[in-house]
């Protein structure tokens, strides 16, 4: 498969049905590459539950892998949770007392939030 960018210029029309059939092949192999990456995530995370509970229930909390001369390491890690509209409207309305207010505080925040647009491109199965 030919990997090179593309230049185009504005009598590309010709060439159209080529660019199209390469995109389409690209992306194919992107999504596949994309479900071979998830199913390696699975794998990993079941590889790391099981690492982790072996050294917990043996006591370690560090390895030195002598072979790669690096150091495995288990530690808890904490981290804050979402922070989703849902959330947001309960933590403003408990701060604010008001729901009422909160609900416009995050309508005026929304509002002025910026805005991005992006060209998308996107093919369907007839």
């Amino acid at each position: 498969m030919d990997t090179s960018i593309v230049e185009t210029t504005g009598d590309d029309i010709s060439i159209l049905p080529q660019m199209i059939t390469a995109w389409k092949a690209v992306k194919a192999e992107t999504n596949q590459l994309q479900q071979q990456i998830r199913e390696k995530k699975v794998r990993q995370k079941a590889l790391e539950e099981v690492i982790m509970r072996t050294m917990k229930k043996h006591n370690v909390g560090q390895l030195d892998l002598k072979a790669s001369n690096s150091r495995l390491s288990c530690a808890t890690k904490e981290t804050k949770g979402s922070l989703s509209q849902k959330n947001l409207e309960s933590y403003l309305g408990e701060y604010m007392n008001s729901v009422d207010e909160a609900k416009k505080a995050l309508a005026f925040i929304d509002e002025k939030r910026g805005r991005n647009k992006k060209d998308v491109l996107t093919f369907e199965s007839l």
